[in-house]
């Protein structure tokens, strides 16, 4: 299904891809800002935390991840109801709703805000796939690492925005920074209207005429009269499948497929990105000494993720998979170690430090091992488990992000130091599961 030009509508398809990825990183840098436009998080972050602001700093990072678990089964349910389509635009809507609710200047609209994008976030983790493999010749093996890979872009426009707005009006750099992701959502929303309902929704339904129709509007008359009979039978395949019970797990080779795939997540999470995006603006404003994060700083930083999100979306991710996976951790635990230098440092060569290991904790994760771990796994898992691992890894992917966000972020509460050397140690072992478990993780899938 390869045509020598791309039609329109795979063009707003992939438009509307990165626009999810961007969303994602979005939501997840306006987290960040909110914790040090937030006064009560401010306080816990810089003093002796009291129980009621350190609830609220945990309330607001867990917010996300609580709110992904809760979406991905109910949106899943509606793609197989209604269409790929409306789930999509369901799922753009929830997190436009949320950013606009995050916005509001109140003490608990940021939780309230993230608890409804998250539920976006969790569809978008399992529609999109299905979009990206069903509407395109490619599906998973360019498509979704591309998604995934662009959420640093995402993180840095918001951090942009929001530092921006905060230096213009003080006060309201929060605000400004969640109308990145409201932004983003909605035109995402826009372009998944124009896009036709998918060939293989259609098919499972006995719908052939509209599948072929759909087919035509993606990839042209001659590519549909090919590709028909391919999606009748992947959709005959997709209706055969059933999800996942315990009494299966009985069965060696599903049990061992599953175990793969919660190893492939936990070497994806545990680079620490993600907990560089949420925590950087918090660390540029405490080492700069001020109650906003600096201007050059973040719009430096900003640039710098921006960059990093261009080169993980247009790298080949199938090419030295295992390379990439030990590369990226590697980078992430000498970003780690550079930490220790920051006691020694002030003014702006801490804020230069920084930066520095905000940007290889985030290039490490998002350029190096997300990309490779999906571009070059996924498409391994055999079709009879596809939909079981698409919702195994909505679940999976939470619960790690969970940990990852939250564990530096309660450590830091108790002391830098214990910090340092804990998210030192769960990089090492990092770099053991992935010396140890990911070739095997890999045979299993194979």
């Amino acid at each position: 299904m390869t045509t020598a030009t791309q039609s329109s509508a795979q063009r707003r398809l992939r438009v509307h891809l990165g626009l999810v990825g961007t969303t994602t990183g979005a939501v997840w840098g306006a987290v960040g800002l909110s914790l040090v436009d937030g006064v009560a998080v401010r306080t816990a972050l810089s003093a002796a935390p009291t129980a009621r602001t350190a609830l609220l700093m945990a309330a607001l990072l867990a917010a996300i991840p609580v709110g992904s678990l809760l979406g991905a089964p109910v949106l899943d349910l509606l793609s197989h109801a209604v269409g790929r389509r409306p789930a999509a635009l369901a799922s753009g809507v929830l997190v436009a709703v949320g950013a606009a609710t995050a916005a509001a200047p109140r003490l608990w609209t940021g939780v309230a805000g993230g608890l409804v994008a998250g539920l976006g976030i969790g569809g978008y983790t399992i529609v999109v796939p299905k979009l990206a493999h069903e509407l395109s010749e490619r599906g998973h093996r360019r498509l979704v690492p591309r998604v995934r890979a662009l959420a640093p872009a995402g993180a840095g426009t918001a951090l942009g925005i929001g530092v921006s707005g905060g230096a213009l009006l003080p006060g309201w750099g929060a605000a400004c920074a969640w109308m990145a992701p409201l932004a983003s959502a909605l035109t995402a929303c826009a372009l998944v209207a124009s896009l036709p309902e998918t060939p293989h929704w259609y098919a499972a339904r006995g719908r052939l005429d509209a599948a072929h129709e759909a087919l035509k509007r993606v990839h042209g008359a001659l590519e549909a009269a090919v590709a028909i009979d391919w999606v009748v039978l992947e959709a005959g395949m997709q209706c055969e499948q059933h999800p996942l019970g315990v009494d299966d797990l009985r069965i060696r080779q599903v049990r061992r497929t599953v175990l793969a795939g919660l190893v492939l997540e936990l070497v994806q999470a545990l680079p620490l990105g993600l907990a560089a995006v949420c925590l950087a603006p918090w660390a540029l404003s405490a080492v700069g000494g001020r109650s906003w994060v600096p201007l050059w700083p973040a719009l430096v930083l900003a640039g710098l993720w921006a960059l990093l999100a261009a080169a993980g979306s247009r790298r080949r991710s199938e090419r030295l998979l295992y390379a990439w996976v030990l590369g990226g951790t590697g980078v992430s635990a000498c970003a780690v170690v550079l930490l220790v230098l920051l006691e020694r440092l002030h003014g702006v060569g801490a804020l230069v430090l920084l930066i520095i290991v905000a940007g290889l904790l985030v290039g490490g994760q998002y350029v190096a091992v997300v990309p490779a771990c999906t571009g070059g796994i996924d498409p391994m898992v055999p079709p009879w488990l596809l939909r079981s691992q698409r919702r195994a890894g909505a679940v999976i992917r939470p619960l790690v992000q969970l940990l990852a966000v939250l564990g530096p972020a309660v450590l830091l509460l108790v002391s830098t130091r214990v910090a340092i050397a804990v998210v030192l140690t769960c990089q090492l072992a990092s770099m053991l599961l992935a010396l140890l478990a990911l070739p095997r993780a890999m045979d299993i899938l194979r």
